[in-house]
């Protein structure tokens, strides 16, 4: 049944002492309010030079948390794996630390896990987003240009994903990205296995302090990008 389900609930983190609280506030209080076995919070510390530890461990009492210390800044899809591999729930699920993705979203997408093996949120079905222009427009540009990769997903960066255990491990200790695009990793990685993937509307709101700047990090997601098609070339003349 759902609510014996244990779920390990994985945020990584890069100097969000500041958007932290409000993200693990939310979880607290949706976790304190739904029928759900939430088993362990993982706040994967990316090599923070901030406060972010000492917040992540300030919210003990109200959510079962383990923090996961980096020693260096290595990305956020690094800090994934790492939570991934760190991980002991039935229900892996990944969610941003600014809390971006309302934790009321959360569950349709663990209801859906029962019958489908990767759930993922999308802002592009939702009807509840509040979204810059200018975010929207960078996310457009950047959902074309990886849509060969994976066609049929319409959202595949928004950041509350939910996996099963098994295919989570699979999927993650294949992965190479450890920064930007990584999410298009896992949901190409995720086909090339076989997995079914369901993409269900998430309420959003867009939270002001995004470490990603278009303009510096542009080409390094563009490489990415250009090396997951070369990739995908090469799985294709192997076959």
């Amino acid at each position: 049944m759902l609510f014996m389900t244990s779920i390990s609930l994985i945020i990584p983190a890069y100097n969000e002492a500041k958007r932290l609280p409000l993200a693990l506030n939310s979880l607290a209080d949706f976790f304190a309010g739904a029928q759900l076995n939430l088993q362990e919070v993982i706040i994967v510390d990316d090599g923070s030079s901030d406060e972010t530890v000492a917040v992540a461990s300030s919210f003990s009492e109200h959510l079962p948390i383990k923090v996961l210390r980096l020693d260096a800044n290595y990305g956020k899809g690094y800090a994934v794996k790492r939570g991934v591999e760190a991980a002991v729930g039935e229900l892996i699920i990944m969610y941003d630390a600014d809390g971006a993705t309302l934790p009321t979203s959360l569950t349709p997408l663990i209801e859906a896990s029962a019958d489908c093996p990767i759930v993922i949120g999308s802002r592009v079905l939702s009807k509840q987003v509040q979204i810059s222009f200018w975010r929207r427009l960078v996310g457009f540009i950047f959902h074309l240009l990886c849509f060969p990769l994976i066609p049929g997903i319409k959202d595949a960066s928004c950041g509350a994903k939910v996996f099963r255990y098994g295919v989570a491990q699979a999927i993650f200790k294949e992965t190479r990205l450890k920064r930007f695009a990584f999410d298009i990793e896992v949901l190409w990685l995720a086909r090339q296995k076989g997995y079914e993937i369901k993409e269900l509307p998430v309420a959003w709101q867009e939270r002001p302090g995004s470490k990603v700047k278009v303009g510096r990090d542009a080409p390094e997601m563009f490489l990415a990008i250009l090396g997951l098609y070369f990739r995908a070339l090469l799985v294709k003349i192997k076959l």
